[in-house]
């Protein structure tokens, strides 16, 4: 494999572990972005948490939360509260329900997990988080040196 297909190989195979999530999380009726933001709410749920702090952490863009957000407040699995002292900001807080369902999320996401880590050694998982990283690291270079041009 040379350098020219690098990217494209990355949006092969995340789209594949997207789409395979997404089957996983299915089984317990949701896709795989609500299952995560479910899980982050109930792993979080001792702190306030609003959407801003949901799009910061994934890293994902203020309408596409909205949307995940709203199909699970419909569901009844997350419900918005305004705070008493400033009415216009509203935290996001999981329901009964939705605790139920971040901790299926949570085991999907546990077996999966396992999974990945089954598949290698401990020096390919040192190498992998190793190259995670440095990529992670490349993107946000990128996407700073774009803000400046």
């Amino acid at each position: 494999m040379n350098n020219k297909v690098y990217i494209k190989e990355l949006f092969i195979l995340t789209n594949k572990l997207k789409r395979l999530l997404d089957t996983k999380h299915q089984k317990n009726g949701l896709h795989s972005g609500q299952a995560r933001i479910l899980i982050y709410l109930y792993r979080n749920k001792e702190k306030e948490v609003f959407q801003k702090d949901i799009e910061n952490t994934f890293q994902i863009r203020g309408g596409s939360v909205t949307g995940i957000i709203d199909s699970l407040v419909k569901y009844d699995l997350i419900k918005r509260v305004s705070l008493k002292t400033d009415k216009r900001k509203r935290k996001i807080v999981l329901t009964n329900k939705g605790e139920t369902y971040a901790k299926l999320g949570i085991d999907t996401n546990m077996h999966m997990e396992n999974r990945l880590n089954s598949l290698m050694d401990e020096k390919e998982k040192y190498v992998f988080e190793a190259v995670l990283m440095k990529l992670n690291d490349w993107i946000d270079e990128e996407e700073q040196y774009e803000k400046t041009i």
